[in-house]
């Protein structure tokens, strides 16, 4: 059923508490809730109250102890309706699930041989009755009874009182004395290994830290509990805010759809975001961790403490709080690496889903399946625009809106423009102008050219933007685009300029671009030529198209302060000499061109002032998705081949840099940083891909180094290379991993990636692999998703042997996990960028899976890929 924004209506009752009591067993759970309902006065008084359930078995209910007759009430596939209710009263519902069999991972399901649950968004209708919506929210007391096989009995709060049932079971009751809606409820029962730390906060309150793993994995837990740490010390540093429990509680969990969630007090995290240290992760992975460590931490104020009205204002914790996590991370690491890799990963993933039949504003105004929504759009696109608000209001001004949210809001449901009026309420400025970034779909494109004005350096550049047609078919008005602006002189050093012939001259300024054209002069502080350095920073979520020649791109990657705007003028070089032979098979490697950009990058690499880390990144191809963006019609597999071309050609004419760098005295110390082992692996991969046979060797050698980072980084050096060396690398890696689920995945995707061999067939093999499960969404991923985004050759292959694979296997993770199936279809759902034969055997393979489609979710996701036709009976 379409649910639309517009037709939000406040819950007829609220519940002012519940006493929930689960009864784990092992063929079956029951579960009671005792509801103390209310009739809501924002609804006008008494109505139905309707408890969602969902696969759910009821045995019995009441009210105010009282047992009602089947005509006292409905009972459908959406749950219970409950008429005649005209005050308080205490609603009782017991009712029996079975976790053991759900393999969908919403509700309350059996993971590893522990028990536990995933209720955001729609999940807690799977484990009990109850008014399943964000803006319910209850103070919850829990009882949860097991056999004593399990000792570890989890809840959100405090552990108010534990004790044995028997001679074989026990419990524990749970008290959160935070109001919160069934979506943070959250519950583990397993026999679990613990460790333990504690955090001092800012008042001088001890609060108890405890992540629970699978036995013997405690050992790989210590970069994630300091990484809490640093998450609690920051938040506290840089909003004022502090953790509100006694305790604070993460469980890993080995079967989860998600990366992690941010349930009140006791979050629950996919174990590859919990378990990781240099041995089996790499320098990235950590990174990784640490993010969404703090991602979720984050949470327990946006969030959990001022949570969603409804799941259109889905953004509103989500991309608030992926802002707050990468301003962590840009504090923890450098802040210049951060933003590029912010900004490559919105490229690679967001800007397609605007261009996509699934595209939709950051705010939907219409789903038929929430789940769907969980995306980029929400969570990056959203981070843009709260950082083009935080940017507007300055760091003070921000922190004054952050604070009003919270003062005004805490311990409420509220919507988006309650925190937008909050930041213009706490400023005194009018923000109604960015209320169009919330309601458009689509990415703008922003238009830059210059314009001489005068004969004394001043010059004019004219910014057009034009909001793109999408099928989301939402307005396409003018947006408000902050353009942050900088000027690099003939020397390399920054020039000042003003705005206006009466303005102080400024190192950086800001222009606001609202109209779909705009004017903005720039008056240079001296004479001689400069470059414009526009969209520092990356100050608005658009696509840029200047006026720069190559030379100027050049001069900014060599000299401009900006490194964000220094890393992305080497991307958009590489991007136009791959895209130039994609489209012309022809034309072939513009030597002249590489030749310049390899002296730029010889430059970089001996410029003592770049971090390691920031000349890998340099040194970093574009993503295949961000290039298709700019060929119409996009030639995946070509671009694949003309990406390989390019990266051998500055491979060999980097190879005296390489060479050098990669002696055996240097690369001892490079293997001692973050930044080294990263450079080292990126020179290795051009290196190797210029055919250079000592590259070959030491990559050969270095697959058996005892860190992570070297040793995968040289297997994906290697991994396209058709060289014995690349099998035996691969057999070397999976021989000493075998025994460990995580760090099979890593071999699971590099097989299913590889050009030499990540064919269809040897994908059947893989999914025969005894270290492979397919109720394993990590493992799914770690296979298909890696086949689908990272081996365009044989995923776009011309007989469509690599949809017709993907689409069997789709049909049947459906029948399964539902969500993993809808988010795994998407790569198939954007066939309109590419030529006809190729989007028609694409087409075809989504009206099979279309005709087999068993849940909601995937179907949504086709209908909108097909034209939103009905399904097929």
């Amino acid at each position: 059923m379409l649910k639309r924004r517009e037709d939000y209506t406040p819950p007829a009752f609220l519940v002012t508490s519940v006493d929930l009591n689960i009864d784990i067993h092992e063929l079956s759970s029951i579960v009671t809730t005792k509801l103390a309902v209310t009739p809501n006065p924002a609804a006008g008084g008494a109505g139905i109250l309707h408890l969602d359930g969902r696969g759910l078995e009821l045995q019995a209910i009441s009210i105010d102890g009282k047992p009602l007759a089947d005509t006292d009430y409905s009972h459908d596939e959406s749950g219970l309706q409950i008429t005649g209710l005209n005050g308080a009263c205490v609603v009782e519902t017991i009712a029996e699930c079975h976790p053991e069999t759900n393999t969908a991972l919403e509700g309350l399901y059996l993971s590893g041989g522990m028990y536990c649950t995933q209720c955001e968004p729609e999940g807690f209708r799977r484990i009990g009755f109850y008014p399943d919506r964000p803006d319910v929210m209850s103070i919850f007391t829990v009882r949860l009874e097991a056999a004593r096989a399990y000792p570890q009995l989890l809840s959100n709060g405090n552990l108010i009182e534990t004790g044995h049932c028997g001679t074989d079971r026990h419990f524990a009751i749970w008290h959160d004395p935070h109001p919160k809606p069934s979506y943070l409820f959250a519950a583990v029962v397993g026999d679990l290994d613990c460790a333990v730390d504690s955090f001092q906060t800012m008042s001088g309150r001890k609060v108890n830290l405890h992540i629970y793993v699978e036995k013997g994995n405690v050992g790989l837990t210590h970069h994630a509990m300091d990484s809490l740490k640093r998450s609690m010390r920051w938040d506290e540093e840089v909003y004022g805010l502090e953790y509100d429990l006694d305790l604070f509680q993460i469980v890993a969990v080995s079967h989860f759809n998600m990366g992690a969630m941010e349930n009140k007090g006791l979050n629950i995290f996919n174990s590859k975001f919990v378990l990781a240290d240099p041995k089996t992760a790499t320098d990235t992975d950590l990174h990784r961790v640490e993010s969404i460590i703090a991602h979720e931490y984050f949470h327990n104020w946006t969030g959990n403490r001022v949570t969603c009205r409804d799941w259109f204002q889905l953004t509103l914790k989500e991309g608030l709080t992926v802002f707050r996590d990468q301003c962590f991370s840009a504090d923890m690491h450098d802040a210049g690496l951060q933003r590029a890799d912010d900004v490559s990963m919105l490229r690679a993933a967001q800007f397609p889903e605007d261009r996509s039949p699934t595209a939709h504003p950051i705010r939907p105004e219409s789903y038929r399946e929430i789940n769907n929504f969980y995306t980029a759009t929400v969570y990056e696109k959203g981070a843009e625009v709260i950082r083009m608000l935080a940017s507007y209001l300055g760091k003070d001004g921000f922190r004054r809106g952050t604070d009003l949210y919270f003062e005004r809001h805490d311990g409420a449901a509220v919507t988006c423009d309650d925190f937008v009026a909050a930041l213009a309420d706490a400023n005194g400025v009018d923000l109604s102008e960015f209320a169009g970034w919330y309601s458009q779909a689509g990415t703008p494109e922003l238009t830059a050219s210059r314009v001489a004005i005068d004969e004394n350096q001043a010059f004019a550049i004219e910014f057009t933007q034009t909001i793109p047609e999408t099928m989301a078919k939402t307005p396409r008005l003018p947006l408000p685009i902050p353009v942050r602006i900088g000027l690099v002189g003939d020397d390399g050093a920054i020039v000042p300029f003003r705005l206006s012939a009466d303005a102080p001259y400024l190192d950086e300024q800001v222009t606001l671009v609202t109209g779909k054209t705009h004017l903005q002069p720039i008056f240079p502080a001296s004479s001689g030529k400069v470059v414009p350095s526009l969209l520092r920073n990356f100050s608005a979520p658009v696509i840029l198209k200047d006026d720069l020649s190559s030379s100027e791109r050049l001069h900014l990657m060599a000299h401009d302060a900006d490194m964000f705007n220094r890393w992305d003028a080497a991307q958009t070089l590489l991007a136009d000499q791959i895209l130039a032979i994609a489209d012309d098979p022809n034309h072939g490697v513009d030597e002249t061109a590489i030749a310049a950009l390899a002296k730029a990058y010889a430059n970089s690499l001996a410029n003592p002032d770049l971090l390691d880390m920031f000349k890998s990144g340099l040194l970093t191809l574009p993503a295949i998705s961000v290039l298709e963006s700019r060929m119409t019609p996009a030639d995946p597999v070509a671009l694949f081949h003309t990406r390989r071309v390019v990266e051998a050609a500055l491979g060999r004419m980097l190879a005296p840099q390489i060479k050098s760098a990669l002696t055996d005295e240097n690369v001892a110390i490079m293997t001692k940083t973050n930044g080294g082992r990263a450079l080292l692996n990126r020179l290795l991969g051009l290196a190797i891909a210029a055919g250079d046979n000592a590259a070959i060797e030491r990559a050969a050698n270095q697959v058996h180094d005892q860190n992570m980072t070297l040793s995968q980084g040289a297997l994906m050096a290697l991994n396209h290379c058709d060289h014995p060396a690349r099998a035996i690398a691969l057999q070397a890696f999976h021989d000493r991993w075998q025994d460990s689920p995580l760090v099979m995945e890593k071999w699971f995707m590099m097989e299913s990636m590889s050009l030499v061999s990540g064919t269809v067939a040897r994908l059947g093999e893989l999914m025969a692999h005894p270290a492979f499960d397919a109720n394993n969404p990590n493992k799914l991923r770690s296979v298909l998703g890696a086949f689908m985004t990272g081996n365009p050759v044989h995923f776009y292959a011309d007989d469509g042997s690599g949809f017709d694979f993907i689409g069997d296997c789709l049909i049947d993770i459906d029948a399964r996990n539902p969500q993993l199936a809808a988010r795994m279809a998407l790569p198939l759902t954007r066939m309109a960028q590419y030529a006809p034969e190729r989007r028609a055997k694409m087409g075809a393979v989504l009206e099979k899976i279309q005709k087999q489609a068993q849940s909601n979710d995937l179907r949504e996701v086709l209908d909108k890929a097909l034209g939103d036709r009905p399904s097929p009976a």
